[in-house]
């Protein structure tokens, strides 16, 4: 007798149920009321998401939106902040504000079942999704999270915490495997999930793409004992579109829907039956009926739905996130705010309807109608500013294709067999120019690479920009250097409206013909693509741009870098021009803002010749009026970084992207500011940075010992001479024999003070946040000893510190 048979009667399975380790409790008795009463292909249709099965046992669908920063896909709703920029806020109130409002437009739409919050980790600047999360830091991403599982669930949705777990890379994340040490797994990568578990147990999370020390996390035993018993989720899993290879292997490691298979494929009812024992078959249809229950699903119809749900008052609050957000990285002389002194000011960069709102692909919330950076200065400026614009700059698009009148004899492309232009071609091709979205040349194998050399001959002396739009790895060498370099898996996710070029510039002079030479290989895109597009722009706007900055009191320069699902960032560098511009426009105005409208860290060979640096992140519908208001000081900037911003390329964490599909999380628990703590490096600006348009003065640090606590309290007092946002940063050194990082966040608070205000801070610290995981007894333990506690602005700014015995 088979397993399945052997505990087909339902008080075997009931028993099962109730003694198996990981296996849910319903909370709500209705939950097992309603499942005695099904069948057990109707338990299996549930497990399906075939909710027309299911109509007559009255069970609501679940239907699915993206959600992280508003809902994506539709129309007529709020495009709030991005993650990142939410965690940049330090203010969970904000963000369980923020899931009030997403819960309430997304069941006016229609949906059930919301795919947010999104809790992963930054390893890397090269992340293309690292926008879509908290930063870098557990701790900062497990309180927001909570926050937002706890907000999501008294609106009446089912909340899907994703991506569980270390999912950190965009580059090969179908299929890569990430080595990871247990210890890490659970003090960094599991962190922020616990907090939202322990916030929410009967939330839903989906699990990740990539394979977790050999095993697809869908199909991770392992990974499944960890989130459903050591972490406690009671609420059911789910997988990420595609994920893993064997959706019978990911339900009997744990997976509870199997209606999000590989290729969008849902295994039938007849191999669930046959490959899933039904003690696993009930837990999970248990564990999706208790988050259904949960979150009041049953309780509360949907209303009929509306082609508009957003409203004032949550296009008010995206402003008010998006201020929270911004974060005055650098303001020599204090040049921000503007000033009186400023009587004209000129507005250069990606300014209009260009400018990014958010994330491409499934976080890109349409904005709908929103007013521009250009038009919020204009308006916030009135008639007291005089406003100049010029663009400077295209921003981070495809450039037009390089026509064959550019081209005198054409390229002559080569063609191989293999991810390498090596060996013996298999065709040759003459063409004009270099434009295509199918293999150019008939009967190529399924992996194939070709080097196009011809002659470039340039009509305008000056900057020119080029760009490879490419499903795969691309490089453009321009007289003998290489301009352009990089991967892209495809050239723009099917959920986002911006593509995914490659960038570079270079130096040409008119009439002096340069050799040019083009590689590309489908081997790294999309598999069954191949497209490449070599465009460029060969009259740069550059000049007229600083021209209209020299005659301006201040310079306002806006630059941006598209972000997204599916791809990663090879450089630090602003793509294209920008760099260039921010240059040119400095040496043309001394009192030069630059604006980065980015998902994170750049590189700013042009630091010390601006007078102010901002970040906006992507802001949503609110990153135009709140960024003015930042510039003339109507609103403080209230944003610290939830990232560090290395000094260049090498700094951080190594191994990315891994070697043969393979990455190794060598630096352990030092993810972030640890690992630039632990390594000695100096960051361009550290996790926590952030200035305000007044001082803070911060001291009388005084630790107190409880059973199971330790809370501090410290002095902070405005200094200065306007209201203004502080963020208390609290740290914690583990005792030596812990073996742990230099410094951890334990704890934050973020305080509003007027001119000479005074305010006791209190943060108070749980034993676990001051504890490691013990791999011998797997669970967290207390190293006895000294640990020192150490508060201030930044993970840099430490200027008051106490110890305590644990």
């Amino acid at each position: 007798m088979d397993r399945r048979s052997f505990i087909s009667a339902a008080l075997l399975t009931t028993l099962a149920a109730a003694l198996a380790p990981g296996v849910a409790r319903a909370a709500d008795p209705r939950v097992d009321q309603l499942l005695a009463r099904m069948s057990p292909a109707q338990k299996i249709a549930l497990l399906r998401c075939d909710f027309p099965a299911l109509a007559s046992l009255g069970i609501p669908a679940l239907s699915i939106a993206d959600a992280s920063a508003g809902l994506r896909g539709e129309t007529g709703v709020t495009a709030f902040p991005v993650p990142l920029a939410q965690a940049a806020t330090f203010h969970p109130d904000l963000v369980g504000k923020l899931a009030t409002a997403v819960a309430a437009e997304g069941r006016g739409k229609g949906f059930t079942n919301l795919l947010a919050p999104t809790a992963d980790l930054t390893r890397t600047w090269h992340f293309g999704r690292q926008s879509e999360g908290f930063g870098e830091d557990p701790h900062l991403s497990g309180v927001l999270a909570a926050a937002a599982v706890k907000a999501l669930r008294q609106g009446h949705v089912v909340a899907t915490l994703k991506h569980f777990g270390a999912y950190t890379q965009e580059l090969d994340r179908l299929v890569v495997d990430v080595k990871v040490d247990e210890r890490t797994l659970h003090e960094v990568y599991h962190a922020p999930f616990r907090a939202a578990v322990e916030a929410n147990a009967l939330a839903s999370v989906m699990l990740a793409y990539p394979k977790v020390n050999g095993t697809f996390a869908v199909q991770h035993p392992g990974l499944f004992d960890d989130l459903k018993r050591l972490l406690g989720l009671q609420g059911h899993t789910v997988p990420d579109f595609w994920a893993g290879d064997d959706q019978i292997a990911a339900a009997n490691a744990g997976m509870d829907l199997a209606g999000l298979g590989p290729g969008g494929v849902r295994v039938s009812a007849e191999q669930l039956a046959a490959g899933v024992p039904a003690a696993r078959i009930e837990d999970a249809a248990r564990r999706i009926l208790s988050s259904m229950f949960d979150a009041g699903l049953f309780d509360h119809p949907l209303p009929a739905p509306a082609p508009v749900v957003t409203t004032p008052a949550h296009q008010a609050l995206a402003h008010e996130i998006a201020t929270h957000a911004t974060v005055l990285l650098s303001n020599r002389d204090s040049m921000l705010p503007l000033g009186p002194a400023v009587r004209s000011l000129a507005v250069i960069g990606v300014t209009g309807t260009g400018a990014l709102t958010g994330v491409s692909g499934s976080s890109y919330v349409d904005p709908g109608a929103w007013t521009t950076p250009l038009q919020a200065i204009r308006d916030r400026a009135g008639s007291a500013v005089g406003v100049t614009t010029a663009p400077g700059t295209l921003g981070d698009v495809p450039l037009p294709v390089v026509p064959g009148t550019a081209l005198p004899g054409g390229l002559t492309g080569t063609f191989y067999a293999g991810p390498e232009p090596v060996g013996t071609p298999v065709a040759t091709q003459k063409v004009s120019t270099l434009d295509f979205s199918q293999p150019p040349v008939a009967g190529l194998p399924a992996v194939w690479s070709a080097r196009w050399t011809g002659t470039l001959s340039p009509s305008v002396t000056g900057l020119h920009r080029f760009s490879l739009l490419a499903s795969g790895t691309a490089k453009l060498v321009v007289g003998g250097k290489t301009v352009v370099s990089g991967i892209r898996h495809m050239k723009r996710f099917f959920l986002g409206p911006f593509d995914y070029p490659l960038q570079g510039t270079a130096r040409l002079t008119a009439g002096q013909p340069v050799p040019i030479t083009v590689e590309y290989t489908n081997s790294t895109g999309t598999p069954g693509e191949a497209a490449l597009t070599f465009g460029w722009q060969p009259d740069s706007l550059i000049p007229a741009a600083a021209g209209t900055a020299a005659k301006a009191d201040a310079a306002i320069v806006v630059v941006n870098r598209v972000a997204g699902e599916d791809m990663d960032h090879s450089t630090l560098a602003l793509p294209g021009d920008q760099d260039d511009l921010i240059a040119a426009v400095a040496a043309a105005n001394p009192n030069t803002v630059v604006i980065l409208n980015t998902d994170g860290a750049v590189a700013m060979p042009w630091l010390n010749s601006v007078r102010a640096v901002v970040q906006t992140w992507y802001g949503g519908r609110g990153m135009g009026t709140a960024l003015a208001a930042v510039l003339f000081g109507d609103s403080d900037p209230a944003g610290r970084l939830p990232v560090t911003f290395p000094a260049s390329a090498a700094q951080g964490p190594s191994g990315y992207p891994g070697i043969g599909q393979v990455v190794r999380f060598d630096e352990g628990v030092h993810v972030g500011y640890r690992y630039y703590d632990r390594a000695g490096q100096q960051p361009l600006f550290p996790f926590g940075h952030g200035l305000s348009y007044t001082t803070f003065a911060l001291g009388g640090l005084n630790l107190a010992r409880t059973a199971g606590k330790v809370t501090a309290t410290a002095t902070l007092t405005n200094t200065g001479t306007r209201a203004g946002w502080q963020t208390v940063q609290l740290y914690a050194a583990l005792p030596a024999a812990a073996a742990a990082e230099p410094r951890r966040l334990v704890g934050f608070r973020k305080v509003h003070l007027g001119p000479g205000q005074q305010a006791q801070v209190s943060i108070t610290v749980p034993d676990r946040a001051l504890s490691i995981w013990d791999t011998a007894t797997h669970r967290f333990v207390l190293t006895p000893g000294l640990c020192t506690l150490s508060a201030g602005t930044s993970s840099r700014d430490l200027p008051v510190r106490r110890t305590i015995t644990l």
